[in-house]
């Protein structure tokens, strides 16, 4: 395998949700059970359930699905390694243990032609970069050991795809420079 004329060893900003606590966990539960039981009840016995509680437990409950839906639900960043590998005629994004999900979390390896880049966008304002056109992406879903498989649990071939970044902690790096320097690709910044 080839090496890369040039690598950018950085952190990228992913967002994550914050540690709930269980008593929210329990609450959001029950209050949607209930709800779950009222909606069914109510389709099953063709009768509004609803309607029969009184005008006390109806607001209550309104307010608590409600309350409950929008509880927790904060977010917050965290640093996340990456590499940006500039080859002769391709660049590679590569990201070891990117999080998606409470359940996936992947290692990516992304790779596209600089002749297949249509378009590379800086958004200053969430601090993004978005590379635009066709490109190829294996994806290694983490097991719930910790271990990666050997083989891909995806290869996607896009052939209009987006790639993105977030630098928000990579403040050491003028990653618009640093493109334009190492590849043929024009960086345009956006205020959005």
């Amino acid at each position: 395998m080839n090496r890369p004329n040039y690598v950018i060893q950085t952190n990228e900003a992913v967002l994550i949700p914050t540690n709930q606590s269980r008593g929210i966990t329990f609450l959001k539960t029950g209050v949607w059970i209930v709800v779950a039981v009222i909606v069914l009840g109510s389709l099953l016995f063709q009768d509004n359930l609803f309607s029969e509680l009184s005008w006390t437990a109806r607001v209550l409950l309104f307010v608590l699905a409600l309350g409950v839906t929008f509880l927790g639900g904060k977010k917050e960043y965290v640093p996340s390694p990456m590499e940006l590998q500039f080859f002769e005629d391709h660049l590679v994004l590569y990201l070891p243990k990117r999080y998606y999900s409470k359940h996936v979390t992947r290692m990516e390896i992304n790779q596209m032609k600089y002749s297949e880049i249509t378009k590379c966008v800086y958004k200053s304002k969430s601090q993004r970069i978005h590379l635009y056109g066709k490109g190829t992406s294996t994806w290694y879903n983490y097991k719930a050991d910790g271990t990666i498989p050997q083989t891909p649990t995806q290869v996607r071939n896009c052939t209009a795809g987006l790639l993105y970044f977030n630098t928000k902690f990579a403040i050491d790096v003028d990653f618009k420079t640093e493109i334009e320097k190492h590849s043929p690709i024009q960086v345009i910044v956006e205020n959005s």
